[in-house]
C-alpha cells in the first residue's frame, strides 16, 4: 500500500482510537487525542534505541517514538476483541458492539503506516504472553500506553515487560488515574474498582498515583523520577480522571 492508497483507505475507515497526524495535512480525529502530552511523556530523543509500544492500536506512540529517532519500533496488540480481558458481564456485548463496528484490529496500524511512510512494526501478542523471542530480541525503550487499567493483573503484564528490557533500558507508563484518590489518599497505593459500577464497559482499575508508582514497583521496575507527569482528562473519561506518565527501570 502506497501512501495514494493508504490515503483513501483513510476516508472508508471505520473509526480512529487516537488522533493521528499522517503528514501533508492529513489529521484522522480518533476518540482521544494526546499528541500535546507527547513532548512531556516521551525522552526528547530514542536515537538509536529499539523501542516497544505496548497496546499500540493504530499506532499512535509507536509513530511518535520513531520520530523521536528510535532506529526500531515495534507495536503489540491483540487481532481479536474476544482476546482482551472484559469485564465478564460486559464481554458479550463488548464483543458484539465491536463487531458491529466494523473495525478489524490493527488495520488502522497498517494504513496510517503506509500513510506515514513508517517502518514500525505491529505484532500480534498478548501483553502476558511478551517475550523477546516475539520481538526477535530485548529492547531499550517501552511505551506501555494505557492498558493496565484494562487488566486483571497489570503486576503480571508489568513483569513480562520488565523481561523484554535490555540492560540500562526503561519504560514509561501513560495511565488514567483518579485525581479524587490521589488527593484523598496520596501515600496509599489505591484504585477504583471499576467492573462495580453499572456504566463501565471496559476498565478494571483507575489507580491513585501512589499505585500507579507501587504496580512497576511490585513487578521490579520502580519509577526512577518523583514526580510523574499530569496530562488533562480525556474525552469520554469519568469526572476525576486524568492522565499520568510515570517513568521507570528495572531495580
Amino acid at each position: 500500500m502506497d501512501r495514494t492508497e493508504a490515503l483513501d483507505a483513510v476516508r472508508t475507515h471505520p473509526g480512529w482510537y487516537h488522533t493521528l497526524d499522517l503528514g501533508g495535512g492529513v489529521v484522522v480525529e480518533g476518540s482521544v487525542d494526546v499528541r500535546p502530552f507527547v513532548e512531556r511523556a516521551l525522552p526528547r530523543s530514542l536515537a538509536g534505541k529499539r523501542c516497544l509500544d505496548v497496546g499500540t492500536f493504530d499506532g499512535f506512540w509507536a509513530f511518535a517514538m520513531e520520530e523521536r529517532g528510535a532506529s526500531s519500533v515495534v507495536g503489540i496488540d491483540v487481532d481479536d476483541t474476544t482476546q482482551l480481558e472484559h469485564p465478564p458481564l460486559k464481554r458479550v456485548g463488548n464483543v458484539a458492539t465491536a463487531r458491529k463496528s466494523g473495525i478489524v484490529p490493527g488495520e488502522g496500524f497498517r494504513i496510517a503506516a503506509a500513510a506515514r511512510g513508517s517502518a514500525a512494526r505491529r505484532v500480534s501478542c498478548n501483553v502476558y504472553d511478551l517475550d523477546v523471542e516475539t520481538l526477535g530480541g530485548s529492547v531499550d525503550f517501552v511505551l506501555v500506553g494505557a492498558i493496565l487499567q484494562h487488566l486483571r493483573d497489570p503486576v503480571k503484564a508489568l513483569e513480562r515487560v520488565r523481561s523484554v528490557l535490555a540492560p540500562g533500558g526503561c519504560a514509561v507508563l501513560v495511565e488514567t488515574v483518579s485525581t479524587r484518590l490521589s488527593l484523598l489518599q496520596p501515600r496509599t497505593p489505591v484504585a477504583e474498582f471499576r467492573p462495580a459500577m453499572p456504566e463501565n464497559r471496559f476498565t478494571w482499575w483507575v489507580p491513585n498515583l501512589s499505585l500507579l508508582r507501587a504496580w512497576p514497583t511490585a513487578a521490579g521496575m520502580p519509577p526512577v523520577s518523583k514526580v510523574p507527569v499530569l496530562h488533562r482528562p480525556l474525552r469520554g473519561n469519568a469526572k476525576g480522571d486524568w492522565i499520568a506518565a510515570v517513568k521507570v527501570a528495572p531495580a
